[in-house]
């Protein structure tokens, strides 16, 4: 494996031989394009001459941006950590320390909260900076893949291409069915019904998918690869079909306490349109009540919902906390 190149601590920002470049392409044209329009000079039309101005006033200004200082939130932002494929990213800072060598120059270490990264020692980051960055998180999504248990990322470009192909020459039958086999959050449904009708024509669908792709081999690869090997941050490697039939098996199975948390769940969303005047209107007829025991002066079936009410509360400044125990007073404002 390559060892990735580690920057120094604190070193300056380098331009580089682009940056120089341009500056020179644009500083020369900039000077000549001026010359040309105060001389005359090789002119045959002085209609041209404002255009010239304007010519050579683009690129002293391409020269100001390019020499222009970054700014150190424009510097954090250039660079974003890229942890392996997944579909949550955890909020929570983590360090990310530089591969050893051998220098006795002190080594660099970064900080991450999964989407931005900047520099432990508060330094702005630098381009070498960047250029590690970005290489330590090729090198750690090839790993990801490298080491994954699921077969479809052990594959030879060969099999990739076949696969590719066979899907291009079957596209329209293919993107038909697979438009079917999808799995929504449960809630995004207006109903059990709703839900169990779309279950079954998903695995109608992945079925006759399955059968169609199983003419051929690169095809029964292709379905395989697709959706009998579907991967996440939680599980490299599973069956998306299997996640289906479970779901469907589940709202048949309990089709009665199905029923009633989606009830459940529609009067609590019905309810959030309301709770903050709602959850306001108790506090002030009941000053110096107990968030704790808020919650009970509304349907028991509400009680998620109260921490949302008292949290907008709080910060559009309509109601007080004070400390009290283990929980806090409420006062209206």
């Amino acid at each position: 494996m390559q060892k990735l190149k580690t920057p120094r601590a604190s070193e300056p920002n380098k331009p580089g031989c682009l940056k120089y470049g341009a500056t020179v392409f644009c500083a020369l044209g900039a000077s000549i394009y001026l010359i040309i329009a105060l001389t005359g000079y090789g002119l045959t039309d002085t209609s041209v001459r404002p255009l010239l101005f304007v010519l050579s006033g683009i690129m002293i200004a391409v020269i100001i941006i390019i020499w222009r200082p970054r700014s150190k939130k424009a510097a954090e932002h250039q660079t974003i950590y890229e942890a392996p494929p997944s579909d949550e990213i955890s909020e929570d800072l983590f360090p990310l320390k530089a591969l050893e060598d051998d220098s006795a120059e002190p080594l660099v270490s970064y900080i991450s909260n999964g989407r931005t990264t900047w520099r432990a020692d508060g330094q702005e980051l630098t381009d070498e900076d960047v250029a590690y960055l970005r290489q330590s998180s090729w090198e750690k999504a090839r790993q990801y893949y490298e080491n994954s248990p699921n077969p479809k990322f052990h594959r030879s470009f060969d099999e990739h291409m076949a696969q590719s192909q066979f899907h291009t020459a079957n596209a329209e039958y293919i993107d038909k069915l697979e438009q079917d086999i999808w799995l929504p959050n449960l809630y995004n449904f207006n109903s059990v019904d709703e839900a169990i009708t779309h279950a079954q024509k998903a695995l109608i669908s992945a079925q006759e998918l399955a059968e169609y792709c199983s003419k051929t081999s690169i095809g029964q690869q292709y379905f395989e690869d697709m959706w009998l090997h579907a991967h996440n941050s939680q599980n490299p490697d599973f069956s998306f079909i299997d996640k289906i039939k479970e779901r469907y098996k589940d709202l048949t199975l309990n089709y009665e306490e199905r029923k009633h948390d989606f009830a459940v769940h529609q009067k609590r969303q019905a309810f959030l349109q309301i709770a903050d005047d709602e959850v306001l209107k108790v506090i002030q007829d009941n000053p110096a009540i107990l968030q704790k025991d808020l919650h009970k002066q509304f349907d028991p079936d509400l009680k998620p919902t109260i921490g949302t009410a008292v949290s907008h509360l709080v910060k559009a400044d309509k109601i007080t906390r004070i400390k009290h125990g283990s929980t806090c007073e409420l006062y209206p404002k």
